[in-house]
């Protein structure tokens, strides 16, 4: 004798609820890591720029610097001070301009 089963298997229902919260949980997540990318890349580009101005500062002050001396060994005062110290030059400064028999602004002198 067998037993005859009346009760008609049910269908499972595919989870909607588990498969809803699966996305929002990653969502949620990807939000966090583009958060988290966005906030680094702006710290990151905040040192960058911090980093490229105190360079060009430096590099201006170096400029001025070096216009400072480009000035210093262009001087009058320098050039005869060594002409006097180191070569030995006499102090002395003629009032009046001496040619030397030569051309001359390309003229015969």
């Amino acid at each position: 004798m067998t037993i005859k089963n009346d009760i008609s298997p049910k269908k499972a229902e595919p989870q909607k609820a588990g498969f809803l919260w699966l996305v929002i949980i990653s969502l949620i997540f990807i939000e966090l890591i583009v958060h988290t990318w966005v906030r680094t890349e702006s710290t990151q580009t905040i040192l960058r720029v911090s980093k490229a101005r105190a360079e060009h500062i430096n590099k201006t002050s170096y400029g001025k610097a070096l216009s400072v001396e480009r000035g210093w060994l262009k001087s009058d005062q320098r050039i005869t001070s060594i002409a006097k110290n180191l070569l030995d030059l006499s102090p002395d400064t003629l009032e009046q301009t001496i040619y030397i028999s030569g051309f001359i602004s390309g003229e015969d002198g």
